[in-house]
């Protein structure tokens, strides 16, 4: 591992706290949705690997927008080579996996490793896992879930996913949450099929406007 390029990549991503994630139906939706995001102010962007031509899309993106561009959904050690080659910068995972934390970890890139339960999210951690990613968030119980479970676990940061929206992300970070991802309420497949990426971009916007007043009032 490089430690100065890994603590490089770690804090962009920290410093990012929003993250867009696409999971779409053609490579080049991601790639406009991810350019679209960028302008409307998200500096992360993620690629799931389980999308059409995902290691095609990390390529351009990665090449194309000045965010940093992770790969998601990411289930095998072999996935975080692919991933990295192809321009990914951090990895993240849907499960727990202790031999991707170090696949992930001997390239230099942070990892996100998924959880659910107390026990998943402690494993993870353990495991390696730079932050633990809790998802479903909203069907889970949303920011009091993430309250309850830091309240003995308070020294494990946590990325949160599934069920974000714009209106509501906020709430996680007051509960604890270092690290919000947004799927469909921003990353909307339908409106990039229909070319709808002055829309996907209006969403960002919003995300972004939103974080910004929360950081100002937090001063």
């Amino acid at each position: 591992m490089n430690p100065k390029l890994f603590e490089s990549r770690s804090q962009r991503l920290s410093d990012a706290t929003v993250i867009a994630i696409f999971r779409m139906q053609e490579p080049q939706h991601a790639i406009e949705g991810a350019g679209a995001v960028v302008r409307g102010g998200f500096e992360a962007v993620e690629v799931t690997m389980n999308a059409p031509g995902a290691t095609d899309a990390l390529v351009e993106i990665a090449g194309r927008i000045d965010a940093i561009v992770g790969a998601g959904t990411v289930v095998a050690a072999e996935q975080v080579k692919e991933a990295y080659d192809a321009g990914a910068e951090f990895i993240v995972t849907p499960v727990v996996s202790p031999e991707i934390v170090e696949a992930a970890h001997g390239l230099g890139l942070p990892i996100v490793m998924g959880a659910s339960t107390p026990t998943e999210i402690f494993t993870a951690r353990k495991a390696g896992a730079d932050w633990v990613k809790v998802f479903p968030a909203e069907a889970l119980g949303g920011p009091d879930y993430i309250e309850y479970v830091l309240g003995p676990l308070d020294d494990i940061p946590l990325m949160v996913t599934g069920g974000l929206t714009p209106e509501n992300y906020l709430g996680y970070l007051d509960a604890g949450a270092e690290l919000v991802g947004f799927t469909g309420s921003v990353c909307s497949p339908d409106a990039a099929a229909k070319g709808r990426y002055d829309e996907i971009e209006r969403r960002a916007i919003d995300v972004v406007r939103r974080l910004d007043e929360y950081l100002t009032d937090d001063e």
